[in-house]
């Protein structure tokens, strides 16, 4: 392998700047829902965030649901956004505004099960704060998720003229339809895993409480495309995704049935990227 010593040399460089506080990272976009810092050389920094309130099993928490379900609602959005980048996740924080006892210890235990079925545990620090000085009588968790990634595994903006949108999982917004996250329409974090290793998949992007279509729109947009849907679609376009029920993936014609096959839960092509 040949080594470039002199950008070894700028990359140290710039990495001392970076930790003395001589200069900023030089720098930082938003795209989509993410934060992207450019730290040295190829690499970036990955960052997303999500809030989820109201949701839980305290008194004024007006979407009852046990903390199980609700650790697990409020840490994938943003694992899974930072895991569609091409991204490794280093860091997730977890701001609970709830006590640690029993509230909390039951929604850090829930992510940690998580963590370790997603297969992701070893290799990320969970860290965070609870609420103990106020009397908590609602729910409120926000989740914040860094990552890294180089450009050889960046996967934002490579979707290409003529791809067919497909929507892995069911978007459900868990209000009109109460849904779990166990079931077999909902995607999941060891989805967006697998869509990764798929060599085939070109982008990935979870879905957001504005729906499908506006997410496709966006696909297409940040490469210079436009989004074409279908006539007839499988799935409502405008509903929320709830907690990222559903991620889009932009695929070549040729490999529908491959991704159909390669999945475990429900697959629906929705429209196709046009010039």
């Amino acid at each position: 392998m040949d080594i470039n010593v002199q950008s070894l040399l700028n990359d140290y460089g710039e990495l001392q700047e970076l930790s003395s506080g001589v200069r900023s990272p030089r720098k930082v976009e938003k795209v989509r829902d993410l934060s992207i810092i450019h730290l040295i050389g190829d690499i970036k920094l990955v960052i997303a965030c999500d809030s989820n309130a109201s949701n839980g099993e305290k008194i004024n928490d007006t979407h009852k649901n046990n903390y199980e379900e609700t650790a697990v609602s409020a840490l994938k959005v943003p694992l899974m956004e930072v895991l569609s980048t091409g991204a490794i996740p280093l860091v997730i924080a977890n701001n609970l505004c709830v006590e640690m006892n029993p509230s909390g210890k039951r929604i850090i235990e829930a992510m940690k099960n998580e963590l370790e079925d997603a297969g992701l545990w070893d290799s990320i620090q969970l860290t965070g704060s609870t609420e103990d000085n106020m009397v908590t009588t609602q729910t409120g968790i926000g989740v914040t998720v860094i990552g890294i990634v180089t450009m050889d595994n960046y996967k934002v903006g490579k979707t290409q003229a003529g791809d067919i949108v497909m929507s892995v999982g069911l978007p459900q917004s868990g209000i009109e339809v109460p849904y779990s996250e166990r079931d077999y329409n909902v995607a999941k974090i060891s989805t967006v895993k697998k869509l990764r290793e798929l060599e085939y998949v070109h982008e990935i992007l979870p879905i957001g409480s504005k729906g499908a279509l506006y997410e496709a729109n966006e696909l297409a947009r940040i490469c210079g495309f436009k989004f074409k849907q279908y006539d007839e679609c499988e799935i409502d376009l405008y509903t929320s995704a709830g907690s990222s029920t559903a991620v889009l993936v932009s695929i070549h014609p040729d490999n529908i049935n491959k991704l159909i096959e390669d999945m475990d839960i429900p697959v629906y092509r929705i429209g196709e990227i046009v010039e």
